[in-house]
């Protein structure tokens, strides 16, 4: 494997089947399209770590994340196919599917060689062999982004933190935190997604991302039980059971979430429940209740914006560490 060189003086011979491995972060798909330019190279392959089975005899470059490099290629993009066109790019990076990085980057080396004029509209063109699959993957994640916003349940936990599970399948947490932390912004509150090892963290005066492992829970607070009962209560009561339409009710709120929605997850069956949240003393490590613990400040962490995940820490503990700050 070969390491991507920042050394402007560094000159480095093109190769001709290589594939860009990047850390799945925005800005690291990003700084990867950059150095295609630098290196005056024509990827065969661009796939997050992990991802990657090279072809035979496939050279394999690993790309270090740049936000400043990952900020030009933005800058870039806006001067040339607008505010839209950068928000398809964006969305399109925090899909799931094999064929985002090289999707973004067929679409961001197309745009870059045209007149501005010309490529206003193009994200638009759902038939255009370029910008199509852009808008497809665009959509499929602010579709994913719509689900979350309906079926994320929060539970209550001691020291007043609010704390949900989800498991989409698109990293869309940094899309949904403005959307949460106006809504909840008298709350602490933190959005874990389960399937990434994502956290989205909310203070109570601005929100931060952080790559975590484990989470460690403290104690429900003594009203959760009861707010839990009434909640499930509510749903049986609106519930018409002359109406009733499993496949209909499963077509609106898909049984992969169920299992992290309260009023729903006790119909799966006990090997698909999975592991629920349960009242636990905290550890050290990715504790909320460490976290948000009386007396502790906040003030010093950096704010992060939905573009692009930068908090790469072990645990919530660690947020401080690796943050780095963005103009919204």
């Amino acid at each position: 494997m070969l390491e991507a060189s920042h050394e402007p003086n560094v000159v480095v011979e093109p190769l001709e089947n290589v594939a860009y491995v990047y850390d799945g972060s925005t800005e690291g798909l990003l700084t990867a399209v950059f150095q295609t330019y630098a290196f005056h190279e024509q990827p065969q392959d661009i796939f997050r770590e992990g991802a990657l089975q090279p072809r035979l005899g496939q050279s394999v470059r690993v790309v270090a994340t740049d936000d400043a490099l990952a900020h030009r290629v933005q800058v870039g993009v806006c001067k040339r196919a607008g505010r839209q066109a950068w928000e398809a790019v964006l969305h399109a990076s925090l899909s799931d599917d094999s064929s985002a990085g090289m999707a973004v980057w067929r679409f961001i080396r197309y745009v870059m060689a045209r007149p501005a004029a010309q490529n206003r509209k193009l994200v638009q063109d759902l038939a255009h062999p370029i910008a199509g699959p852009i808008a497809k993957l665009s959509r499929s994640v602010m579709n994913e982004r719509h689900l979350m916003q309906q079926f994320i349940r929060f539970e209550h936990f001691e020291n007043d933190v609010w704390f949900a599970r989800c498991n989409p399948k698109a990293n869309v947490v940094p899309l949904l935190m403005d959307w949460f932390a106006g809504r909840f912004n008298t709350q602490c509150f933190v959005l874990y997604d389960e399937v990434h090892n994502v956290a989205g963290i909310y203070d109570g005066e601005g929100w931060y991302l952080a790559q975590i492992g484990d989470v460690h829970l403290p104690l429900h607070a003594q009203d959760e039980a009861t707010m839990q009962a009434a909640w499930k209560g509510f749903y049986d009561a609106v519930a018409i059971p002359a109406r009733y339409h499993p496949e209909l009710r499963r077509h609106f709120m898909p049984k992969r979430f169920w299992r992290n929605i309260l009023e729903v997850r006790d119909e799966l069956p006990e090997t698909e429940q999975g592991e629920l949240p349960k009242g636990q003393e905290c550890s050290s490590m990715g504790c909320c209740n460490q976290l948000f613990g009386e007396g502790e400040s906040l003030d010093s962490k950096a704010l992060l914006d939905s573009a692009a995940l930068l908090g790469r820490c072990e645990s919530l503990t660690d947020i401080v560490a690796d943050a780095k700050t963005l103009q919204r």
